[in-house]
């Protein structure tokens, strides 16, 4: 699976996590204290809309927030949190003894990168020995109906060569979002709904093509796990923010 890298700084997305949910904590906490002045509420909150970006600026969330939620729900919230991080930070730690994976936090949940030397054989969509324990790892951390999956597929901007059974770039990318996809249906509790393969062929590089090092790079698959509690959150505030411009003009 390749040796340890040096220095990786997975911790790092693990100890922001921790610092968040903590954050998330003790802001409920402070919701449900009785006698909160609204203009002290407000002022509190506006520091981070302000500053640290975690509270988008509407004013959606400050009415959620004041409508002091149950003790019972802010456990059972923070209870499904800690899991779910807890699960992808062990995943993240594993990953990151791997060459050739990389995983990161987006604001929906984690990407995970695959280069194509740990995933596929050159020109080919069925999937390697060392990408099915990677991706049994994956649906282990997202053995629930929790998430929505989407998986990309990435290409280099070299032609596929005669005889090969992927006619284009277009066809290589969509048979391996496909091949991962796939394999990752068949291991996780998942509803088949959630799942999504897409592909971009060679035209969404990361590295320029014009080197063996960035067409590398460019061999990849993404797949995106989607918070559907998180991105269900984000479209409703899209949706509240949208009205209340409209509203203004």
């Amino acid at each position: 699976m390749g040796k340890p890298k040096e220095d990786s700084g997975t911790w790092l997305m693990t100890y922001g996590d921790l610092v968040t949910l903590l954050l998330v904590f003790f802001v409920l906490l402070y919701t449900m204290t009785p006698g909160v002045e609204e203009q002290a509420f407000n002022s509190f909150i506006s520091y981070f809309q302000q500053h640290s970006g975690f509270f988008p600026d509407n004013s959606s969330l400050t009415t959620d927030l004041q409508n002091n939620p149950n003790p019972e729900q802010v456990d059972e919230f923070l209870e499904e949190q800690m899991e779910r991080w807890q699960a992808m930070a062990e995943f993240a730690e594993n990953a990151a003894q791997m060459e050739g994976v990389e995983i990161e936090a987006t604001k929906e949940g984690f990407l995970i990168t695959l280069d194509d030397s740990v995933a596929f054989r050159s020109g080919s969509s069925d999937l390697l020995d060392s990408a099915k324990e990677i991706l049994d790892e994956v649906a282990k951390s997202i053995d629930n109906n929790r998430w929505e999956v989407e998986v990309q597929g990435h290409t280099d901007n070299i032609p596929i060569s005669g005889g090969n059974i992927h006619q284009t770039n277009w066809h290589l990318g969509a048979a391996r979002s496909v091949s991962v996809l796939q394999y990752l249906q068949s291991l996780a509790n998942l509803n088949p709904q959630d799942f999504k393969a897409t592909s971009y062929g060679e035209y969404r590089p990361v590295a320029e093509n014009t080197t063996p090092e960035g067409r590398r790079k460019n061999r990849r698959v993404e797949i995106y796990l989607k918070d559907k509690k998180i991105k269900s959150t984000a479209d409703n505030m899209d949706v509240v923010t949208i009205e209340t411009s409209l509203t203004e003009q």
